[in-house]
């Protein structure tokens, strides 16, 4: 099965880039110019420089792989060369979009989806939501190149994308604050480190036995305000717990948001405009 894909920007930091099996299968390359089209060619040493959407047999499986932002230029490229989308797939590549930033095309009749590549595994994983055909095309794709795919519902990424920051970016300033305490109490640069370190793995291991009740009212509010009034105590002898207490806040909120179910109300999209 021949993938044509559309991209923009510097090839190299494309998700594409990172599965050579995936590049194997990449047919046309589309981008928004010949030239750029040409370099992504050179760079992935795949597939074949096209100098418009037309010239992509319908049959394909176009895979959009761009910037966030660069996005609605492709779909508005891709709208401007066919009128007519029916019976085409096309699947989004992004971390923070998904099948719905394509509704332009899907308003004329493609089937759309999107994926998303996981980094927490060895082998290659991916997530995938959107409209069933063109989910069940994109599953027989990246099945073939030995890759896990893991079907999500199609509201589904920005609960991902929420759970990825809770467990990566918003816990990091955590540990350096837990750090910085220790600092402040007096303990070694070293030993800090390996008793956070320690202080974690005993969490982890908790959380992995026990789930959610390890953190569940009453506990979760006593310790909340246990850790409220010793910050009120230690902020003003130490900045970073200043701002550790800002980001907390912005976690709880973020954890919140994230276990509400979805609001009715569409999301704003990023579309290009009908013309």
């Amino acid at each position: 099965m021949s993938l044509a894909l559309l991209t923009a920007g510097s090839i190299t930091h494309s998700p594409v880039s990172r599965f050579p099996e995936i590049v194997k299968l990449i047919g046309p390359v589309k981008a928004p110019t010949y030239r750029e089209a040409s370099r992504a060619v050179n760079a992935l040493k795949g597939g074949v420089a096209v100098r418009s959407v037309a010239d992509i047999p319908a049959a394909t499986l176009f895979l959009v792989c761009a910037p966030q932002r660069r996005v609605p230029h492709l779909v508005r490229d891709m709208v401007d060369a066919v009128a007519d989308w029916r019976g085409r797939d096309v699947v989004l590549c992004s971390d923070s979009l998904d099948s719905r930033d394509l509704e332009t095309l899907a308003r004329r009749g493609a089937r759309t989806a999107s994926v998303l590549p996981l980094d927490w595994f060895e082998k290659p994983h991916f997530l995938v939501e959107g409209d069933p055909r063109a989910v069940q095309r994109t599953r027989k794709v990246l099945e073939s190149t030995r890759g896990r795919v893991l079907e999500i519902e199609t509201r589904g990424t920005p609960f991902y994308t929420a759970a990825a920051d809770l467990a990566s970016l918003i816990l990091l300033p955590l540990l350096e604050a837990a750090t910085a305490s220790l600092r402040d109490a007096g303990i070694p640069h070293p030993l800090a480190h390996k008793m956070v370190d320690r202080m974690v793995a005993r969490s982890l291991r908790n959380f992995g036995k026990s789930g959610s009740k390890t953190w569940r009212p009453p506990t979760a509010h006593t310790t909340h305000a246990r850790l409220d009034r010793q910050l009120e105590d230690a902020s003003g002898h130490n900045n970073r717990l200043s701002d550790y207490r800002d980001r907390d806040a912005a976690a709880r909120r973020l954890a919140r948001t994230a276990t509400r179910p979805p609001t009715r109300e569409p999301r704003q999209r990023l579309t290009a405009p009908t013309p």
